[in-house]
């Protein structure tokens, strides 16, 4: 594999690589496609992830009535979990991005039993429950930053509320969100890439240098995944820059530069074959 990836730096010997053995090329392919998902999953790490649920997106655009006013003055919540003094369950409904009912729950004891989409506090975690009222995952409150009085945000402004409120289901979500966001983004990339490669391996198949067929669709692939080589330590690159816009446009560069560098591998090695061959 170290020859493999020092040779994709020389367009000259990337086209020696059509003979490499497919174990190499398939170890090489999905090392490169951690190399190619890295900006973004620097990205996802630095903002906490996506918000796949719309947990909160919704609340923080529009705000809900019942925030803060309506939250039960007694708790508070910090790292260390919930404090409380009455048990009663505190039910409040407010929707997603998508429009989709979402509804918040104040449980101390962990005893409502939802049967629709339901964000559930309980005393020392809170628990994710789909449209069905389905246990889906749960999370502590060990990344919440400070204690958070509920009796405090009735005393300031809703803005100010909603913000706070949120920051404790995203805090606490913030690793569960970051390690479905960054695997995700790795399988979507798998996905595409290798389109990528089966894409412009077959209409590689139909490149003629002078009039003759130079490649297969089996040395085609092996090339044209040597040749990811520099388009995805350039995208790796822009990722430890941290701008978002570069790690955007990383993309652009890696399907533009891919196939052009395969090309030209593909071009200049049978160059190279047929010089040898008059002087044998």
């Amino acid at each position: 594999m170290l020859k493999f990836f020092t040779d994709s730096f020389r367009v000259k010997r990337i086209y020696r690589l059509k003979d490499s053995k497919w174990r190499s090329v398939i170890f090489y392919f999905l090392l490169l496609v951690l190399i190619i998902s890295f900006p973004l999953n620097l990205q996802i790490i630095r903002s906490g992830g996506w918000d796949l649920y719309n947990f909160t997106a919704g609340m923080r655009e529009v705000y809900p009535d019942w925030l803060p006013y309506d939250l039960p003055e007694d708790v508070e919540i910090s790292a260390n979990g919930m404090y409380y003094e009455e048990t009663i369950n505190s039910v409040f409904l407010t929707n997603n991005l998508d429009d989709q009912d979402l509804y918040i729950v104040i449980s101390p004891l962990g005893d409502y039993i939802p049967s629709d989409r339901t964000l559930m506090f309980e005393e020392n975690q809170m628990r994710y429950y789909d449209e069905n009222g389905d246990y889906m995952f749960s999370a502590d409150y060990s990344r919440v930053e400070g204690i958070v009085r509920f009796y405090d945000l009735q005393l300031g402004t809703q803005s100010n509320a909603v913000d706070k409120f949120a920051s404790i289901i995203e805090n606490s979500f913030g690793g569960y969100a970051q390690f479905k966001s960054i695997i995700l983004n790795i399988i979507i990339n798998f996905v595409t890439n290798i389109l990528l490669v089966l894409v412009v391996s077959f209409l590689f198949i139909f490149i003629r240098i002078k009039y003759q067929k130079v490649t297969t669709f089996s040395d085609n692939i092996k090339i044209v995944v040597s040749s990811m080589t520099l388009p995805a330590l350039v995208g790796m690159a822009f990722g430890f820059i941290g701008i978002m816009e570069l790690s955007a446009f990383t993309v652009v560069i890696f399907q533009f530069m891919t196939p052009i560098i395969a090309y030209v591998a593909i071009y200049r090695g049978s160059k190279i074959k047929e010089s040898s061959n008059k002087y044998t």
